[in-house]
């Protein structure tokens, strides 16, 4: 039983040792600051620069301790299992409030869409009577945008360039439902 308790306590002086000692700010910064970007991650969807940010700051809190602050095996195993463990749980506390929390009614997370919902039962000849008329984009159409066309709205799509928001453009095809525009240049 003596042989548990100073295993336990040589365990506890090692964790604490982690926090402790002449860099222990640099592995605790790059940890906070690894922690902070893998949230941005979780904020915005994509593998990017936060992500990858994230992580590289979290393997430089291991290095940093495993070598500017001497740290023993024991610490580094510590540290690795910190990191996990808080990343899990940053990961399980967005995946949960993606569903049934606050994130889950935020448009990040919304899967909502531009499109009518009848728009694939509109009349196919009610499209193509749009051919050649003009419109004002209300987004930035990359190739794709919405366009108000009289006092209708449509999802459109553009071959060309990226239109800023608000251009004036012309319907120039209708192909499968799919309406097509240009920029007019005056």
């Amino acid at each position: 039983m003596n042989t548990s308790i100073l295993l336990a306590g040589s365990a506890w002086n090692e964790f604490v040792s982690i926090f402790t000692g002449e860099f222990a700010w640099l592995t605790i910064l790059f940890m906070v600051v690894g922690m902070i970007l893998c949230i941005i991650e979780a904020i915005i969807p994509g593998f990017g620069i936060f992500g990858i940010g994230g992580i590289l700051c979290e393997v430089a809190a291991v290095i940093v301790n495993a070598t500017l602050c001497n740290g023993s095996p024991l610490q580094v195993l510590i540290l690795i299992l910190i990191l996990t463990l808080v990343t899990l749980l940053i990961f399980l506390l967005f995946v949960r409030s993606a569903r049934f929390g606050i994130l889950g009614k935020t448009a990040i997370v919304e899967n909502k869409t531009t499109i009518p919902k009848d728009y694939g039962e509109q009349d196919s000849q009610k499209l193509k009577d749009l051919i050649g008329k003009e419109g004002i984009l209300i987004t930035e159409c990359h190739p794709i945008g919405t366009v108000r066309i009289g006092e209708e709205v449509y999802e459109v799509s553009s071959k060309g360039p990226i239109i800023p928001k608000g251009d004036v453009v012309k319907v120039v095809a209708v192909e499968d439902n799919i309406i097509y525009v240009s920029k007019i240049t005056y």
